[in-house]
């Protein structure tokens, strides 16, 4: 027997004008579906196989792991911040990860926000949140568990805010842009860890409206048209990011025995 998961239930129930934001929520905190957006926009996991990327979020790398139920949905961590007196902030998807090659004992190496905005028709440039959001990601892992203490900032953990905005302009359609910090020598030519800079990504995704169904060259950008923003049937959805992104929709149950 089979039973569906969270993600087949998720896109059969959905309907785009009651609880959208529910619905956006339980797609992107599925390990399956961030694998994959981790696999395009986190570069520390590019050279990592997409199904092993599960295995490094939220836990110990089990790179034989097989996804279940429970296993298939990320726990997250508190979405609510109030590092900031008077500026409390709700992120939608927050959840730390593994770097790949990591010390053993280093559970967590990165600390990743994931979005989704309805539109870009926004009083405020997105872009800007998305780097206000970086900014407060790193400021509240001062003495907080699993950040760092005191004056440690070696410890300081890399943060991503990834943002989805599914509707805008016909020119945004397609874009996928990435910031960060880098280094440039002035004066004398002198080269620092990379690390020691490197502390925050953003990433900024405008999937197109339409895209063929026979062109499997846009991975991604494809596959959240297809949760999002595809005119098509919740069947033909399941059996789509299935067939070509290899998204698990069912798991096996025991019969129950007489």
């Amino acid at each position: 027997m089979e039973a569906n998961l969270e993600v087949a239930d998720a896109i059969e129930t959905n309907d785009l004008n009651k609880a959208y934001d529910e619905y956006c929520k339980k797609i992107l905190s599925n390990k399956q579906i961030l694998a994959r957006i981790m696999k395009e926009c986190v570069a520390e996991y590019r050279d990592i196989p997409v199904e092993e990327i599960p295995s490094y979020i939220e836990h110990e790398p089990q790179l034989d792991v097989s996804l279940d139920e429970e296993a298939d949905k990320i726990q997250g961590r508190n979405v609510e911040d109030q590092s900031v007196h008077g500026a409390v902030i709700k992120y939608d998807i927050l959840f730390d990860a593994k770097l790949p090659n990591s010390k053993e004992n280093e559970r967590i190496g990165l600390f990743i926000n994931v979005e989704a905005q309805n539109s870009s028709n926004t009083p405020y440039p997105i872009l800007s949140r998305a780097v206000y959001y970086c900014s407060r990601l790193l400021a509240k892992q001062k003495n907080m568990q699993g950040g760092f203490q005191n004056s440690e900032f070696q410890n300081l953990k890399k943060v991503y805010s990834i943002w989805i905005v599914m509707n805008a302009s016909k020119a945004m359609e397609g874009v996928l842009n990435k910031y960060t910090i880098t280094e440039e020598c002035l004066e004398t030519e002198f080269h620092f860890p990379k690390e020691d800079y490197d502390k925050l990504s953003v990433v900024m995704i405008y999937p197109k409206r339409e895209y063929d169904n026979k062109d499997d060259k846009n991975g991604m950008m494809k596959m959240l048209n297809l949760l999002f923003k595809a005119k098509m049937s919740a069947q033909d959805k399941k059996y789509q990011l299935s067939r070509y992104y290899g998204i698990m929709m069912t798991r096996a149950i025991d019969k129950p025995t007489i």
